[in-house]
């Protein structure tokens, strides 16, 4: 782990900030996680937040439970669960192309993107649900929606003919894809589950961060520039995220909310967002009469634990109002099957 003075020093030079720029930064954070978390914690944040990654890069074989936001040069071998349709989309005036295969292993499972010319390789090596594949030089990153992601940018995928002791495909898709509705007290790492909870703090930070117009990929900065691994200096487009705590009477936990999931707890798109608070030059009036603070909601996603504070948190990849006759079926369902 790198010293607080490391961590300093690689902003300053990444981001071309100043030492006071950055150690205002690191006491915002502390500040904002109510000192949950050490001064080098809160810098790593900072870090992260800004597009800086303090993750040294591996070559050894990871199992899916391993792999975290930002690690490069994953060596890793799944399951193909199922291959999605090829999506066609139109971007900036430029068309492209984009495939996802679910892998899975006995740890997990983690979405593969394919874009563009990396789409044909699913056709010339026959790739199938129930095939094992190896990555090699993969890197991983966080989707629109918070989850892991797995990308090859310089890497590669070939299938593997040896033997290899992983479950059956359906194994892997019931354990981890399935949507179980559990109390936040009973959740655990790696949960893929459903809470009804209501929102009963909402962190005031500046939701919008820069990403790749081509690719999506978070964006450092450089100076006046801004800077995307995969396709150099690029004109940023905007994402939001949106942090707080829900509470269901049986405990709390930290649920963050990205990109379309935060727009629709927002009741506005990333745009007019941006416009507000463009308008006021204060991002934080997002926040002010906040209409979802104290509603409950139904959230679906996935437990993770912060690498850094080291607790829970539950990436949401769904949230919706609660529907009172859904809730009375599932309640009804519930007794029945107890009684039986």
């Amino acid at each position: 782990m790198f010293s607080l003075e490391e961590i300093i020093e690689k902003i300053c030079k990444h981001a071309g900030y100043t030492e006071e720029k950055v150690n205002k930064l690191i006491e915002e954070k502390e500040e904002e996680l109510s000192g949950l978390v050490s001064k080098e914690g809160a810098a790593y944040i900072v870090a992260r937040e800004l597009g800086i990654s303090l993750l040294k890069e591996t070559k050894r074989q990871l199992k899916i439970k391993n792999l975290v936001e930002g690690l490069r040069s994953v060596e890793l071998v799944g399951k193909v669960i199922d291959v999605s349709d090829i999506r066609e989309f139109e971007r900036n005036g430029q068309t492209g192309s984009v495939l996802n295969i679910l892998l899975g292993d006995e740890t997990g499972v983690v979405r593969l993107s394919l874009w563009n010319d990396e789409v044909s390789l699913v056709k010339e090596l026959d790739i199938k649900p129930d095939d094992v594949v190896k990555i090699t030089r993969g890197f991983v990153r966080l989707d629109n929606r918070g989850n892991l992601e797995l990308r090859l940018g310089r890497g590669r995928i070939e299938k593997v003919d040896e033997v290899v002791n992983l479950p059956e495909s359906s194994q892997i898709a019931q354990k981890f894809t399935a949507v179980k509705r559990k109390e936040i007290k009973d959740l655990k790492e790696g949960d893929y589950a459903e809470v009804r909870a209501a929102l009963v703090q909402v962190f005031r930070k500046n939701p919008f961060y820069e990403i790749c117009p081509t690719c999506g990929l978070r964006l450092a900065q450089d100076k006046e520039k801004w800077i995307c691994k995969e396709h150099g200096e690029v004109k940023p487009d905007y994402q939001v995220v949106i942090s707080g705590v829900i509470d269901d009477g049986t405990g709390n936990i930290r649920v963050v909310f990205f990109r379309n999931v935060a727009e629709k707890l927002a009741g506005k798109s990333i745009k007019e967002m941006r416009e507000e608070a463009e308008k006021k030059a204060d991002s934080s009036v997002l926040f002010e009469n906040f209409e979802g603070l104290g509603k409950e909601y139904i959230i679906t996603g996935r437990v993770k634990k912060n690498e850094i504070t080291e607790n829970l948190e539950l990436i949401a990849n769904d949230i919706k109002d609660i529907n009172p006759r859904e809730e009375c079926e599932n309640l009804i369902k519930e007794l029945e099957s107890l009684s039986e």
